[in-house]
């Protein structure tokens, strides 16, 4: 993930405590915009790429900039996120052009903490120079930039897709066998897999 330059916090201004908001935003060549929400415990964003270039979505921690959680948007794509009260949502234009995005935002409640052990936290990494869209059932479908690292928090026995020439297949099925804080190389994954299923 590359570090934050120059947020635009100006763009922000116009977002009130309404419980929910819909923006058009444009975010300047390698540039950013950071948003949060102080009256919100959680709010979810649906953020629309209405551009011709990948963004890199992050979730981050207001007390130390660290990432929760994050991934990669192609262009024209579309994904939902929750952020909690404690952190903010940072979109990242890396390309050399503006770039627009569509954001709507609603409040929700914060989940009920999960029963111990029956979530995973690891680190989908997409070591190869290619991005690597996969699917994630009910959660998000994560696209991995070229040689980027996507936090997860996923629950055991969720699988993870991915589609090869029309046809979608199980890439893995999350269980105990992935320990928190494992960072999985999707590419080598992707290379088993396929060897695996016959795919060339």
């Amino acid at each position: 993930m590359k570090a934050l330059l120059l947020p635009l916090t100006c763009c922000l201004a116009v977002l009130s405590s309404c419980a929910s908001q819909k923006n058009n935003i444009s975010i300047p060549a390698n540039n950013s915009i950071e948003i949060s929400y102080s009256n919100f415990d959680v709010f979810e964003a649906t953020i629309k790429n209405k551009s011709l270039k990948d963004l890199e979505i992050s979730v981050v921690s207001k007390m130390d900039n660290q990432q929760v959680k994050g991934f990669g948007l192609q262009m024209q794509g579309r994904e939902d996120i929750s952020v909690e009260k404690e952190n903010k949502l940072v979109i990242y234009n890396t390309s050399n052009q503006s770039v627009r995005v569509k954001l709507n935002v609603i409040e929700t409640s914060r989940p009920v903490a999960p029963a111990k052990n029956t979530y995973i936290s690891f680190t989908l990494q997409n070591t190869s120079a290619k991005s690597i869209p996969l699917i994630i059932p009910e959660v998000m479908n994560p696209n991995l930039s070229p040689f980027s690292k996507s936090g997860v928090d996923l629950k055991i026995g969720q699988e993870l897709l991915f589609r090869e020439k029309g046809k979608t297949y199980i890439l893995l099925t999350v269980d105990e066998s992935i320990k928190d804080g494992d960072v999985l190389d999707v590419p080598a994954l992707l290379k088993k897999k396929r060897k695996e299923l016959g795919l060339k």
